[in-house]
């Protein structure tokens, strides 16, 4: 009896952690509307923009009976849809609750809602899987934490064009002015992105990444893989 209670709790545990990452999902979404600089997207971040994006995302999440999840404030910058510019943004990524599983429809129809109700592009998502393909890659620094500046000089200097062009930034805290603001993470999303070339890139710091797939959702419900 003994051996039988052990490994159902075996099993039990297995299935768990299983659904766990089956079921996380994160929506990444700004109120940015147009092209700005690093340094203004900084400035919205630590500003009033940050909490009202909050606040927008939380109501089409709070409409949709979402569970409560996590928001974290990130600095990114990404390549526009309409004019091919590259723009800094303000955003914030919300991450699921792991104990609610979304179906892949109510996903996408809440990525269309984010994108239309803050007036944006798109909004992007990633779906974690059990499949070995890599939705998302983080490097996190391990010893000295680099400014903005050196974190984006870095990524233009050893990483090939692709990598520049969307790329998240996790900062330390958000109380420093900007030229001080130190980097904990960078984060890259889809399945074009090359661990070696990370590795390479950043040899001395840690590398992690979640199996899944990465979508960009439009306005009108259009999705393109990323």
């Amino acid at each position: 009896m003994r051996r039988l209670i052990i490994s159902m709790l075996i099993i039990f545990l297995t299935t768990t952690a299983f659904a766990e990452n089956q079921c996380r999902v994160e929506f990444f979404a700004s109120n940015n509307t147009g092209t700005i600089s690093i340094q203004t997207a900084y400035q919205r971040l630590i500003g009033d923009e940050q909490h009202k994006l909050q606040d927008s995302m939380t109501t089409v999440l709070q409409e949709n009976r979402i569970e409560q999840g996590t928001f974290e404030n990130i600095l990114g910058t990404y390549q526009m849809a309409d004019n091919g510019n590259i723009t800094a943004d303000n955003t914030d990524a919300f991450i699921t609750s792991p104990y609610q599983c979304i179906n892949e429809r109510k996903i996408f129809s809440i990525a269309k809602q984010l994108a239309n109700t803050l007036k944006q592009e798109s909004v992007a998502v990633l779906i974690a899987s059990q499949q070995p393909v890599i939705g998302e890659l983080k490097v996190s620094f391990t010893a000295s934490k680099p400014t903005v500046i050196d974190v984006i000089t870095l990524i233009h200097a050893k990483l090939p064009p692709i990598y520049t062009q969307a790329f998240s930034l996790h900062l330390t805290n958000e109380n420093a002015d900007f030229d001080h603001a130190k980097v904990a993470d960078i984060e890259w999303l889809g399945s074009k992105i090359n661990i070696n070339d990370v590795n390479t890139a950043f040899p001395n710091d840690k590398i992690s990444f979640l199996y899944g797939t990465a979508y960009l959702v439009y306005k009108n419900g259009q999705k393109d893989q990323l």
